[in-house]
């Protein structure tokens, strides 16, 4: 139920839309290598002030000790702070601090938020037709829908009609980075590595009970499955097992069923479990045989990839430990010998951008929404073909790789075609430039003349690149596919971009 075979687990998802740009990004912003052992036992005489740069590979199982127990004595600063900040606190004054904090609930709803709106962005995408069922309109008697999807699931039994795959594999995969979601969040689990130990059983219970939490309202809460997609409510008929509609035989499927709410929990924590196990019994036995650091990069992603997905929503590398990276890394020399500011170029702005250009809209492509056959265009899409005009668009950063985003723009030609999109956007940057990737919804409005308006909702995916020109300003250019539509008929048309963005 959750996804379409080979595009819809979770970390597919998260790691081609919008994680996958930020994976080259640490590789190029690492500092040289200089936490020797002997900097490590000069600190411990010092006192020094904490610096926040990466930490050195170990070099031996001595050192990896060292380093863990250096680790437990610094905490972790807030995750907003940018990577060269300087603490003006003692690092006895942050240890004390830490011992206060409580679980981040703000951030940790901030990141399963956003991991929500990837998944229904992609439900949307890949479900259209139901979404704009009900007159075209999203979300069209809504709590009518949505009693009758409740009502179907309590009597629905255990399979919801999906193949098992869906539910054995690609819930599994969504409990278990909601689980790490909760674990990077909790100060008091986001250092605990596997072990027998009762604090780490519990905080991994902890973790249990957040994606259960989160389970429940991806398939029956308010922003669900079966609010958007519409399983179980009476507009949407039964299909057989093979999936072809309506349904005639006597095993009818409605998309709801007890599988998910069961599954998702109890395999998304083995699967978490299961990472934190690799984690400690292969991926250190690497770090101690090996200095070279992508190596170890690569094999950290390889064996935990929800963790990884997990680090990118909580503004870290995906190859992040908080275990042993601990970004409170220690100055490895007085405050006397530290670099000049006036030696370190002021970084870029990074807090929003604010971007106005040329927009061109490409010609239409029509298709039957039930079987995605090629048909001919109506004349009112004929003329909303090849349309040219202007665009503008804001951005407001909100975590370190995501940011909100309004787009409006207005094409001209045979038509005037008003688009006024609203969504999420993902992406890094790597020297001068920053690729994205970027999901809106909203709103088309086109206009053959005063009295031939035709409004229809819409749903947009797209890349960009940005090449940063100076300090503020870039130059963009962005591809997006923009899909139209009502249940029997969809509009998909190509829209490209250029123009200068501003940073702020």
């Amino acid at each position: 139920m959750i996804f379409n075979a080979f595009t819809r687990p979770s970390l597919v998802l998260a790691a081609v839309v919008f994680v996958a740009p930020a994976l080259t990004f640490g590789q190029l912003q690492r500092f040289r290598c200089e936490a020797r052992s002997d900097d490590f036992k000069e600190y411990a005489a010092s006192g020094t002030q904490t610096v926040r740069v990466p930490q050195c590979p170990p070099l031996s199982r001595d050192l990896l000790a060292e380093r863990d127990l250096l680790a437990e004595r610094v905490p972790r600063q807030a995750p907003h702070l940018a990577a060269d900040d300087f603490d003006s606190k003692s690092s006895a004054a942050i240890a004390h601090q830490s011992e206060k904090l409580g679980f981040h609930w703000g951030r940790a709803l901030t990141e399963s938020f956003t991991f929500l709106l990837i998944e229904q962005a992609y439900v949307v995408h890949t479900d259209f037709r139901w979404v704009v069922s009900q007159n075209g309109i999203p979300f069209n008697h809504y709590w009518r829908d949505h009693t009758q999807s409740l009502s179907q699931w309590t009597h629905s039994g255990w399979n919801d009609g999906d193949p098992n795959w869906y539910g054995y594999i690609g819930h599994p995969i969504q409990g278990a980075l909601t689980g790490f979601i909760q674990i990077q969040n909790d100060p008091k689990s986001e250092k605990l590595r596997f072990s027998k130990t009762k604090a780490y059983w519990k905080s991994r219970l902890k973790a249990a009970l957040w994606n259960s939490a989160y389970s429940m309202q991806w398939n029956l809460g308010p922003l669900s499955e079966v609010t958007v997609e519409k399983y179980g409510a009476k507009d949407r008929a039964p299909w057989n097992q093979n999936g072809s509609f309506p349904c005639n035989t006597k095993h009818c499927y409605t998309g709801v069923g007890q599988i998910d709410i069961v599954m998702t929990p109890l395999g998304g924590t083995g699967w978490l479990i299961g990472e934190d196990f690799l984690d400690e019994k292969v991926v250190r036995r690497v770090e101690e045989a090996t200095h070279s650091r992508v190596r170890i990069d690569a094999v950290r992603i390889a064996l935990n990839p929800l963790r990884a997905g997990a680090n990118m929503l909580h503004g870290e590398h995906p190859w992040y430990r908080a275990s042993r990276d601990g970004q409170g890394m220690l100055a490895l020399t007085q405050q006397k010998s530290a670099i000049s500011t006036d030696e370190v170029p002021a970084p870029a702005p990074n807090h929003g951008s604010f971007f106005v250009g040329y927009s061109h809209a490409g010609g239409s492509h029509c298709e039957v929404v039930a079987s995605g056959a090629t048909t001919v265009c109506d004349p009112l899409s004929d003329k909303s073909s090849n349309l040219g005009g202007w665009n503008v668009g804001v951005e407001k950063m909100y975590l370190r790789y995501f940011s909100a985003v309004a787009d409006i723009s207005g094409q001209y030609g045979g038509v005037r075609q008003d688009n006024f999109l609203f969504g999420l956007r993902g992406g890094a940057g790597i020297g001068r430039f920053r690729p994205y990737a970027q999901v809106l919804i909203g709103a088309v409005r086109v206009r053959e003349n005063a009295s031939a308006i035709s409004t229809s909702f819409a749903e947009d995916l797209g890349l960009g690149l940005d090449f940063r020109l100076i300090r503020r300003l870039s130059w963009r250019n962005q591809v997006d596919e923009l899909k139209t539509g009502t249940p029997d008929f969809q509009r998909r048309n190509l829209h490209l971009s250029s123009g200068l963005a501003v940073r702020f």
